[in-house]
């Protein structure tokens, strides 16, 4: 077993959270083509991203309760399991409709990975130290995104679209069995009452009514929301109005991802100098900027699938100096429901962003501006809502 301070731990923690960076961001070069394949229409093809996340969200009601009874280790193995399984029958899909309905089992299952994750993290740390440790796990995982669009992409020109899952299978059996023989139980006292209506009620009382949980976990959901609008409209914006090769547009998409990385890395050593409050200030203010300025690209001289890039690089850079800080300061308080409270706050996150991705959707008109504008205002809602925190 590997304990929490040695290397192998934040990067077998970083690499679960990848379960499901890969689950959304390998399959986005093929949404295109997914719609040929089985003659279905763009917002057919939306549900199966709109539903995995719904199913990521509701899975985490139900597993973070359960590692809060039976632990962490049992649960985040038999979770990479049954996701296992659900990516399997993606790969399978004979129409649209199976997919969209293996989608959403993928998503219940693969919110075990993000939600252990967070709650291993808070049981050895906190604080400071909890928002360093979750710095370092984006470093990464941010991996996945990096290397994702371009592998499925790759994969997709060379095989098809079910060689991208194939893929995702083959990963978390590799976890999985990783997971099995490293992995320490991280829970010291399990709560034996956990799955007792009476306790849940309870947990989601104190979490809803404790001003930092509820707050942190807020302002985390909204960053997302912006982050998952680019998620669902970038293949769209730059693959069919800018133009950009299903094959390349993971090297677009990368660039975002090493921002992820830079991001991640730069508020580790502003940790050092400030608290985690002020740099959550600045990192709100740098959303702002960059849903200004991807907003402002394509009317000006500068339009173009780059440029547009860039501007949400900016984004994801001011993100990674809220979502690390919120998490920690989030779990802070809840201590001895640490299960629920991240299960709590990551189905807010994926509300959020199945959200952003359904605003998206449903505004689409040919231009990247249903994509952009909703980055803007999720900047300004974190920079509200961060306003709001602080007093």
């Amino acid at each position: 077993m590997i304990g929490p301070q040695s290397r192998l731990f934040v990067f077998l923690l970083g690499a679960l959270m990848m379960v499901n960076v890969l689950s959304i961001d390998m399959t986005l070069p093929a949404m295109p083509a997914l719609g040929a394949a089985f003659s279905a229409t763009p917002d057919q093809i939306q549900l199966t991203l709109s539903l995995y996340l719904a199913g990521y969200a509701a899975g985490q009601i139900f597993i973070g309760p359960l590692s809060d009874r039976f632990g962490r280790r049992r649960v985040l193995v038999g979770c990479l399991a049954m996701y296992s399984l659900a990516t399997l029958a993606c790969a399978a899909s004979p129409r649209i409709g199976f997919l969209i309905a293996a989608r959403l089992l993928q998503g219940i299952f693969a919110s075990g990975g993000p939600v252990m994750v967070r709650a291993i993290v808070r049981d050895h740390f906190e604080g400071a130290r909890a928002a360093h440790t979750m710095s370092s796990l984006t470093t990464v995982f941010a991996v996945g995104p990096l290397l994702a669009p371009i592998i499925g992409g790759a994969l997709l020109v060379r095989y098809g679209w079910p060689s991208i899952f194939l893929f995702i299978v083959f990963w978390s059996l590799v976890l999985l069995v990783f997971a099995w023989a490293l992995l320490a139980e991280s829970l010291r006292e399990p709560d034996l009452q956990a799955l007792q209506p009476s306790r849940i009620i309870a947990n989601y009382h104190t979490f809803f009514t404790t001003r930092a949980a509820i707050g942190y976990a807020g302002l985390n959901g909204l960053c997302s929301l912006g982050m998952f609008a680019f998620l669902s409209g970038s293949p769209f914006v730059l693959i069919e109005i800018y133009g950009v090769a299903p094959n390349h547009y993971g090297y677009y998409f990368g660039l975002s991802a090493l921002t992820l990385m830079l991001g991640a890395s730069t508020n580790k050593r502003l940790l050092q100098w400030m608290p985690g409050e002020r740099v959550m200030r600045y990192g709100c203010l740098t959303l702002i900027l960059g849903g200004a300025a991807a907003v402002a690209i394509p009317f000006s001289p500068l339009n173009g699938p780059l440029a547009l890039t860039v501007a949400i690089m900016i984004y994801i850079f001011g993100q990674m100096l809220v979502q690390p800080n919120a998490v920690a300061a989030a779990l802070m308080p809840l201590p001895h429901m640490a299960g629920t409270g991240s299960a709590l706050m990551g189905m807010m996150q994926m509300l959020f962003g199945a959200l952003g991705g359904y605003a998206v959707n449903a505004l689409y008109d040919g231009t990247p501006l249903p994509m952009t504008s909703t980055l803007l205002v999720a900047g300004i809602a974190c920079s509200g809502l961060s306003l709001l925190l602080r007093r």
